[in-house]
């Protein structure tokens, strides 16, 4: 016998049910994207089989330079239960293919650098890669496991839209040990931790199977264009692909080029300097400070009146929590002129009030722990780059949960 017959899953039929049609006037999803040309995107349809191996599902998610659909693994034994990945079907126009190449390559090292170390276990691992072919050309496919919410919806979970430091403790942790691996064993620098980019394993994964029945049941509604339908994402469990689109190479030639959303920007970025793997801990600081707290350490004011840039705001709250930045830091940055004068002084002094985050974390009310919070963030939010802590360092601070050690 055939061990491939054995192993096949038997297709899912589409759906005999009617689905509710849009307007073909109507924006759908992707059709927001800015420059967007739908024969950059690879039109798929639902029960489509992709690579001979999946089976279209679901359509979960998308962004500006693809899609994200959950789709069914045929080649599966028939007696187990169905397997279900994310397939993350990327767009070919130059730039998004030229992306798509990038993340490809960083995700195959990143899977195989170490199957060993323990931070392994919390990063996106590549499960397979195939391209297909449409009339406007070659798409890279990337297929994940499906993730569950991201950290921005566990917090909205919570009494005040906050996170509690008991909950906060260990996920801070397994965000570290994903670090760890990344920067020490992959030599790869996340550049765009915020709380979207975290994602939570599913408990249970039968959930996929239903969300598939559910589609079958009660189709999606889409709009039908030309040879193609765009369908409305079923998002509301969160389920999304987590890839390393933005992720580059630490071990290469320096790094100087714009990274990181507002508001979480180092500030080594802000003034055109060279960056590297402490761009990430920065990240983390402004975001797990975000999940405590409600807002950012570094969000900028509505009245910014005076201010050209978000950066020139930014570096103002920046100055405002940690003082001013070293001279030896200013003197590195391409851009230092455009924010501080030859005395190294900020040129916007207006937008700076001072605070610090012993008194910001004193508004807050919880069950104790916030003065060790405290040094926990500060460790990680410093003017100069190698005065932060590392990951291993951070890994070791008594605010998180320590291993105990074995006896014998």
């Amino acid at each position: 016998m055939c061990l491939r017959k054995v192993i096949q899953s038997v297709p899912y039929k589409s759906s005999s049910l009617p689905a509710k049609l849009l307007p073909a006037t109507n924006l759908v999803e992707e059709e927001h994207t800015p420059h967007y040309r739908p024969q950059h995107f690879y039109p798929v349809r639902l029960y489509e089989i992709l690579n001979n191996r999946y089976q279209v599902a679901a359509k979960i998610g998308w962004g500006t330079s693809s899609t994200v659909w959950l789709a069914r693994a045929l080649h599966q034994w028939r007696w187990l239960p169905p397997r279900y990945v994310a397939i993350k079907v990327n767009a070919n126009n130059y730039a998004s293919q030229e992306c798509a190449e990038k993340e490809l390559r960083i995700t195959e090292h990143i899977t195989r650098a170490d199957a060993q170390h323990i931070g392994r276990n919390f990063v996106a691992k590549l499960l397979d890669s195939f391209h297909v072919s449409s009339p406007g050309g070659t798409h890279i496919c990337m297929v994940f496991d499906a993730l569950c919410e991201p950290l921005w919806m566990l917090k909205r979970r919570f009494e005040g839209n906050i996170i509690p430091l008991d909950v906060l403790k260990p996920v801070s942790k397994l965000v570290l040990e994903g670090l760890r691996y990344l920067h020490d064993e992959c030599h790869v620098i996340h550049t765009d931790l915020k709380s979207d980019n975290i994602l939570l394993a599913l408990r249970n994964p039968s959930i996929l199977d239903l969300i598939a029945q559910d589609e079958m049941n009660s189709p999606s509604p889409r709009k039908q264009v030309d040879d193609r339908e765009i369908y409305l994402s079923r998002n509301y469990w969160g389920l999304i692909a987590q890839g390393h689109g933005l992720a580059v190479r630490g071990d290469g030639p320096p790094n100087s080029h714009p990274i990181q959303p507002e508001g979480y920007r180092a500030p080594e970025v802000c003034l055109g300097g060279e960056w590297s793997y402490s761009v990430d801990i920065w990240n983390l600081g402004v975001m797990l400070w975000d999940l405590f707290y409600g807002r950012g350490p570094f969000d900028t004011p509505s009245d910014t009146r005076g201010s050209d840039s978000a950066d020139d705001a930014h570096l103002a709250q920046i100055i405002s929590l940690l003082g001013h930045p070293p001279r030896d830091l200013l003197k590195r940055g391409r851009e230092t002129s455009r924010y501080f004068d030859a005395q190294g002084q900020f040129k916007l002094p207006g937008l700076v009030v001072k605070k610090d985050l012993i008194s910001m974390a004193r508004e807050i009310e919880d069950d104790g722990g916030t003065a060790q919070f405290v040094d926990f963030i500060s460790r990680m939010l410093r003017w100069r780059p190698e005065d932060r802590s590392t990951a291993k360092g951070l890994l070791s601070h008594p605010w998180l949960p320590q291993r105990k050690p074995e006896t014998g």
